[in-house]
């Protein structure tokens, strides 16, 4: 099926360890932290977003989980 691009999938080689300790570093409470202006500006805008035209909900979701 070629689903060893997603890091569950993929064997455990080098390039997994590699993955997983990136993945594990990007996903820390500080790193997290980081990111939180940028995350909150993005709820604002979708919110924004919601309310000036909220027959497009399924749009204005799909663009922030994309962002995401």
């Amino acid at each position: 099926m070629k689903l060893d691009w997603i890091l569950i999938f993929s064997r455990y080689d080098e390039s997994f360890r590699l993955s997983r300790k990136l993945l594990d570093r990007s996903l820390r409470p500080a790193s997290i932290a980081a990111y939180r202006s940028l995350l909150e500006m993005k709820g604002h805008n979708l919110l924004t977003q919601i309310l000036a035209n909220p027959d497009d909900l399924e749009a204005h979701l799909y663009r922030f989980v994309a962002f995401l």
